[in-house]
């Protein structure tokens, strides 16, 4: 930062302490023989160490107008200009560090509000993978990602949170400050709850004829390595508890996986011994 002024006022600080050094030592000379008061001697002192006080003030005050990085890295971006006033706590630069990404979005208040400060610090000295990251560019590929940090304080005109994930750098792309990514999350670890929720769509969930009283989804399992060519593979019921209606889905608990394909289409006329072949959308359709 600019430092004109603050080495200026360095150097009267400077004046004042060598004045008020160079007086007290005449001083404490003169009281040894005598020739000065105590009190005179006092006040030489009391004016010698409060320069000494400004001095150290002006020293760090100084220091202040060098920014220095908490963590090696590379400047990401500059959001303010050369000779622009800036004030405290105002961002200048953004810093990206070498072999790990950070990824940040926004949460509701509501789910934000049930991560517990204590859940949230063990998940995050753990490392362990909370989430997982898409890129446009590779669609079908996710990056595992860890709990990093969330804010105490709702977003600007919002009342949301932005939530940060980490993961490593990616070989296979190139990813710059400002691209836009999908995240995954296990909420459910993170919140600390015992069992995770799962959003999928209300169309998978079915109700069987014969237990009218419980609720599955079929999961896709694909056929063995090499025993059919053509990605046919078999369906498997999984007891799901619905939970709480959603815009784009109903909330259920169950074992399932990250990964695990559903049947939505259809779902009410799987069973155990139908084969199925995911189907993969095609252009125009």
């Amino acid at each position: 930062l600019d430092d004109r002024d603050a080495r200026t006022r360095l150097e009267n600080a400077r004046s004042n302490f060598n004045l008020a050094q160079a007086t007290f030592e005449r001083m404490r000379i003169s009281l040894e023989r005598q020739a000065i008061s105590q009190a005179r001697f006092d006040e030489a002192e009391a004016e010698y160490l409060s320069a000494r006080a400004q001095l150290a003030s002006a020293e760090d005050q100084l220091s202040y107008t060098v920014l220095k990085a908490p963590f090696d890295g590379v400047i990401s971006r500059v959001p303010v200009d050369v000779f622009q006033v800036v004030s405290a706590q105002q961002a200048i630069a953004e810093l990206q560090r070498p072999g790990s990404i950070d990824v940040s979005f926004q949460m509701p208040e509501q789910q934000v509000r049930r991560l517990q400060p204590p859940r949230s610090r063990n998940v995050r000295a753990n490392g362990n993978t909370i989430a997982w990251v898409q890129f446009p560019e590779l669609p079908d590929k996710r990056y595992a990602a860890s709990y990093k940090e969330h804010d105490s304080n709702a977003s600007q005109g919002s009342l949301s949170y932005e939530v940060t994930v980490t993961l490593p750098e990616p070989e296979d792309i190139t990813v710059l400050s400002g691209m836009s990514a999908t995240v995954l999350l296990d909420y459910g670890t993170l919140a600390g709850e015992s069992a995770p929720s799962w959003l999928i769509p209300t169309a998978a969930l079915v109700t069987p004829d014969a237990e009218p009283g419980t609720s599955v989804v079929w999961r896709y399992v694909a056929a063995a390595d090499g025993e059919n060519g053509d990605n046919t593979g078999s369906v498997e019921p999984v007891d799901v508890e619905p939970g709480k209606k959603m815009n784009d889905g109903v909330l259920v608990r169950g074992e399932l996986s990250p990964g695990d394909r559903i049947v939505v289409a259809g779902a009410h006329r799987m069973n155990r011994d139908r084969s199925v072949r995911p189907w993969e959308k095609e252009g125009g359709l």
